[in-house]
């Protein structure tokens, strides 16, 4: 073949290529602009066909009409998009059923996600009020308190904070999926160690003087575990976490 007519075909193929690349994002600006009515209208047959059972499905499986409308909505762009490109919803989601299950699962994802330092800080708080109340009863039949039958205030915060930490992220490393986990030997050092650091900063501090890390009176001890409980409670309701460390959910 002529090199000049070689690269004559060569420079068509660049500019169709060219030219198909310019359809495709101008008719992917229409899309990310058309409203939920309009981008209805530009579905395929078998698109229509997925779209209508998956609204059926997700109606009956407890959403109302206009949940399971608006969670199709969001999906028509994506379909939209995948349609132009020859790909048919059955084969981007799966089967109605498989999407369907996938939905709600999201759903369970995002109700049960909580940021690590709000677990952390809500699993340190009812620690605390727990360690506070078990203090104040014991201190009540313990006739001279002392550092061998009593801790500090400053080492109870730094033991709790410790716990809180710890306890959160293994739960969180629990409500993982199999594959995300980090081994279970790994797991296990990461606990050991974080221990071991837990009862050496807590031996160190309960050598500061009683006037830095006082023995509290027990009644003060109960006052405070309501006091901590009852922050733990607002933290809560005000972030609107709704699992803690010690169930999972």
């Amino acid at each position: 073949m002529d090199p000049r007519e070689k690269n004559k075909q060569a420079q068509s193929k660049q500019q169709a290529k060219v030219a198909k690349k310019h359809e495709q994002a101008k008719i992917a600006q229409e899309v990310a602009q058309a409203t939920p009515e309009q981008l209805q209208a530009k579905l395929s047959k078998r698109n229509e066909d997925y779209l209508f059972k998956l609204h059926k499905a997700l109606v009956e499986n407890g959403q109302t009409d206009q949940e399971a409308q608006k969670q199709v909505d969001n999906l028509l762009q994506e379909v939209i998009d995948n349609q132009i490109k020859g790909i048919p919803a059955r084969q981007l989601y799966g089967t109605v059923a498989t999407k369907v299950d996938a939905i709600f699962h999201k759903k369970i994802e995002a109700k049960n996600h909580v940021e690590f330092w709000k677990l952390s800080v809500d699993s340190s708080l009812f620690i605390a009020a727990l360690f506070l109340v078990m203090f104040g009863i014991m201190g009540f039949f313990v006739k001279h308190p002392s550092r061998e039958n009593q801790m500090g205030i400053v080492t109870t915060i730094l033991i709790c904070i410790f716990w809180g930490i710890l306890l959160s992220w293994f739960n969180q490393q629990m409500m993982l999926d199999k594959k995300q986990r980090k081994p279970m030997w790994q797991s296990v050092v990461i606990l050991i160690v974080g221990l071991i650091v837990m009862y050496v900063g807590s031996m160190l501090v309960q050598l500061l003087p009683a006037a830095i890390n006082p023995i509290l009176p027990p009644i003060v001890n109960v006052i405070l575990a309501a006091l901590v409980y009852g922050i733990r409670w607002l933290f809560r309701h005000y972030y609107h976490i709704t699992i803690n460390t010690f169930s999972g959910r």
